[in-house]
C-alpha cells in the first residue's frame, strides 16, 4: 500500500492546484473498485496543499536547481550555526544566511511566474512561501518536504506542516523542554519582564497581522465568490436568450416549411389546370378544322 499511495500522492502534488481535489477523490475511486481499500482511505484523506505550499511543490518540480541551491545553503548555514555555537566566529554565520536568504528570495521570485488556482500568487502568498522555505533551515520536517516536493501546509515559526508519504500525517516539529531558570536579581528581574512584554507584544502584533492577512484573503475570496456566481447569472441569461432564439427559429424554419409546401400544391394546381386548357384548345381547333 505504501507504494501506490507514494506514486499517487507524487502525481496528486504535482498537479495544477483547481485540480487536486477532483484528482485525488477519482484516485480514491479508482482504488477502492480495485478492491484496495486501506489505500484508497490513504489517498481519500491527503490533505489538499495551501497556495504556498502548492508554489513550494512546484518549485521542486520546475525549479529543481534554485531548491537545491536552497537545500545547500541551508545546510551551510546550519554548520555555520553549530561553528558559531563552538566559539568559531561568527563571520562564517553571517556569510551562511546571506547566502541562505538570496536562495530564498531567488525562489520566491521564480513563484511570481506560477498561478495557483488559475492566478497569479498574492502577496500574502508569496509573503508565506517565503517564510516556509526560510523554515527548511530550522524544521527537518519542511526539509524534507520541500526536497520531495510534498508540502501541504505553510510553515510558521513555531514549527510546519511535514512531509506527506507513506501514509504518514503531517507532523509539527515538537518543541524542547525548558529549563528553570536560575534565581534572578532584581535589575535581571526588570530586564527579563521587559523581555517578555516585548515578546509578548510582538507575538500578538504577529497574531493580528495574521488575522489581518486571513481576513483580507476571505474578503477576497468573498468577492472572488460573488463576480463567479454575477458571471453565472449572465451566463445562464445567456443561455436562455440563446434558446429562446433557436426556439423562435425553429418555428419560423417550420412555418416556412408549410408556406413552401403550400406554394408547392397550388402550383400543381395551377400546372394542372393549365394542361387541361391547353388540350381544351386544341380539341377546339381541330373541330373547327
Amino acid at each position: 500500500m505504501a507504494d501506490q499511495l507514494e506514486d499517487v500522492a507524487g502525481r496528486l502534488y504535482g498537479l495544477p492546484l483547481e485540480d487536486f481535489t477532483r484528482e485525488r477523490d477519482a484516485a480514491a475511486r479508482e482504488l477502492r473498485k480495485a478492491k484496495e481499500r486501506d489505500a484508497a482511505d490513504a489517498v481519500a484523506k491527503l490533505p489538499k496543499p495551501s497556495q504556498g505550499s502548492w508554489a513550494a511543490n512546484m518549485l521542486a518540480r520546475e525549479h529543481r536547481d534554485l531548491v537545491d541551491a536552497l537545500l545547500d545553503a541551508v545546510d551551510d548555514l546550519r554548520a555555520a550555526q553549530e561553528e558559531a555555537v563552538a566559539g568559531k566566529g561568527a563571520a562564517a554565520l553571517r556569510d551562511a544566511a546571506a547566502a541562505e536568504r538570496a536562495a530564498v528570495e531567488a525562489l520566491v521570485e521564480a513563484a511570481k511566474d506560477l498561478k495557483p488556482a488559475g492566478r497569479k500568487p498574492s502577496a500574502q502568498t508569496l509573503e508565506r512561501l517565503r517564510t516556509t522555505l526560510h523554515a527548511a533551515a530550522t524544521d527537518e520536517d519542511v526539509r524534507a518536504a520541500l526536497d520531495q516536493g510534498r508540502l501541504v501546509e505553510d510553515a510558521s515559526g513555531a514549527g510546519a506542516w511535514g512531509l506527506v508519504a507513506g501514509g504518514d500525517v503531517p507532523a509539527v516539529t515538537p518543541r524542547r523542554e525548558r529549563k528553570t531558570p536560575a534565581p534572578r536579581k532584581k535589575g535581571e528581574d526588570r530586564e527579563a519582564a521587559a523581555r517578555e512584554r516585548k515578546e509578548r507584544e510582538e507575538r500578538l502584533a504577529a497574531e493580528r497581522e495574521q488575522r489581518a492577512r486571513l481576513e483580507a484573503e476571505l474578503r477576497e475570496a468573498r468577492a472572488e465568490r460573488r463576480s463567479r456566481e454575477r458571471e453565472l447569472e449572465r451566463a445562464e441569461k445567456a443561455a436562455e436568450r440563446a434558446a429562446k432564439r433557436l426556439e423562435d427559429a425553429l418555428a419560423a424554419a417550420e412555418e416556412a416549411r408549410d408556406h413552401a409546401d403550400e406554394a408547392r400544391a397550388d402550383l400543381d394546381t395551377a400546372r394542372a389546370a393549365a394542361q387541361d386548357a391547353r388540350d381544351n384548345a386544341a380539341r377546339l381547333e381541330e373541330q373547327l378544322d
